[in-house]
């Protein structure tokens, strides 16, 4: 049988040598070339009945590729198979500058194939052993947050009216506007507590439908664009070149106010459903769904902050120069100089995936095909809201199932969900109290700069 010799090249790369002799490879050569003689359809003789020269002649060439290829491949594969490394990517073909004859009546006394090879050496995730420390952010005023969104609902359920005695800071003005010593005319909308310039905002809370009054525009709002100022407030097109001063006369054409809605048994109970019966108890309820939701993002960015912390506790070295060659070797897009600039984060992205997987398969971490039928089966069930019976649910499950490309992303996730789960609880976990504008600004921050971690992995592992 052919043999294999192994060179290590530097730490983690390695060089693997497949040597097939003469006398390993004319017998199967000879078989191969006397299978393919009887089965063969040759045109002019019939099947079985070709002379074996004229067989050699035409096909010894590629009889000889196939099989000395074959023969390669399976034992670097049995080498791939029955090591204990962890290798990275593929084998790259390492050019050979020996000249062979393949001549299928005298092979050469040897053939040798070259590849090398980029590997992890085999690691114990570190820092879960309990003396990790990490902060998660908690939301600290969500009764303010609840209020906002009742608020809110009120505002969406509420009904518009058209006062013509008085205007408030919350109200919707339409204002025909004509251009002083101009005869360009244009309608304004705004929204009176939006106004930038403060005594114009009151001059016009002094005011009432009808009332007329020369102005600014520019003091409508703060636009240090000049398109934006011609955009918005006056209206213009971008192709609209005239010139248009300054000062207008203006006419309040329409006053529009919104009155939110009341919190009666109808408004609380196509909110809240049944149960809800006050704006306290509405409070409550909308406080236990904004605490689920910036609970969930909480956790998010902590365990973002573990990712990061595992990452540093546990350097693993990897091949990088080899894995550069082989990102270059499969994918003709990219060139070396870009590999380069964007090396970095799909290193650490190995080296997570790495981490992970080393958990994963330390502390018997999976999904099974029940987990799956069961995160189907509560999704479906929510959403019957019990109107239909458990066989229809189950019939409803398993053609969901079938669905290979959903099946593996609900497969993903649950997988993050398990995994960070069991990492959850081998750190130590200190809530900081935070504002909710301040806690979005900081995780719009997070998202914007860094990947999630629950990303698309690269095929990086054999």
């Amino acid at each position: 049988m052919p043999s294999i010799e192994r060179k290590d090249l530097s730490p983690n790369h390695l060089q693997v040598s497949i040597i097939v002799t003469r006398e390993e490879l004319k017998p199967q050569l000879d078989a191969e070339l006397k299978k393919f003689r009887q089965k063969a359809s040759i045109k002019g003789f019939r099947p079985g009945q070709a002379p074996a020269s004229f067989v050699k002649n035409m096909y010894g060439k590629s009889l000889f590729a196939d099989k000395i290829g074959k023969m390669f491949s399976d034992e670097l594969h049995k080498f791939l198979d029955t090591t204990k490394l962890q290798f990275l990517g593929q084998p790259l073909p390492i050019s050979n500058d020996e000249k062979y004859k393949f001549s299928i009546d005298n092979p050469d006394p040897e053939y040798r194939v070259h590849y090398e090879i980029g590997y992890v050496s085999e690691f114990e995730v570190q820092g879960l052993d309990g003396s990790m420390t990490l902060e998660k952010y908690a939301v600290a005023d969500l009764d303010e947050v609840a209020k906002n969104d009742l608020d809110y609902a009120r505002r969406r359920a509420g009904t518009r009216t058209n006062p013509e005695t008085e205007i408030l800071e919350n109200d919707m003005l339409v204002i025909d506007a004509k251009e002083a010593g101009g005869d360009f005319e244009t309608k304004i909308t705004v929204l009176v507590k939006t106004i930038h310039d403060e005594a114009f905002k009151n001059q016009l809370l002094s005011m009432k439908k009808g009332d007329t009054f020369k102005f600014d525009a520019r003091k409508m709002e703060n636009f240090k664009d000049e398109k934006m100022y011609r955009k918005y407030i006056l209206k213009l097109e971008d192709d609209d070149i005239r010139v248009v001063n300054d000062l207008f006369h203006g006419t309040i054409e329409e006053v529009s106010r919104l009155v939110e809605a009341e919190l009666d048994e109808e408004f609380l109970k196509k909110n809240f459903g049944e149960g809800v019966t006050n704006e306290p108890e509405a409070i409550e309820k909308l406080k236990a769904n904004v605490a689920g939701f910036y609970n969930s993002r909480a956790d998010a960015i902590m365990y973002r902050d573990l990712q990061v912390k595992l990452l540093e506790i546990n350097p693993v070295e990897l091949p990088e120069d080899f894995l550069k060659r082989w990102l270059l070797s499969e994918n003709k897009d990219l060139t070396m100089d870009k590999i380069e600039a964007e090396f970095q984060p799909f290193s650490e992205n190995i080296r997570w995936s790495l981490i992970r997987d080393n958990i994963k398969a330390a502390h018997n971490i999976e999904v099974t095909k029940e987990d799956i039928f069961n995160a189907y089966w509560k999704n479906i069930a929510g959403y019957f809201q019990g109107q239909v019976a458990d066989e229809v649910i189950s019939d409803i499950v398993n053609r969901m199932m079938t669905d290979e490309k959903e099946t593996k992303k609900l497969r993903k996730d649950l997988e993050f969900d398990k995994l960070f789960t069991f990492l959850g609880s081998k750190v130590n976990v200190v809530e900081k109290p935070i504002g909710h504008l301040e806690f979005q600004k900081i995780f719009d921050e997070i998202t914007a700069k860094t990947p999630a971690i629950q990303g698309e992995d690269e095929d990086f592992e054999d």
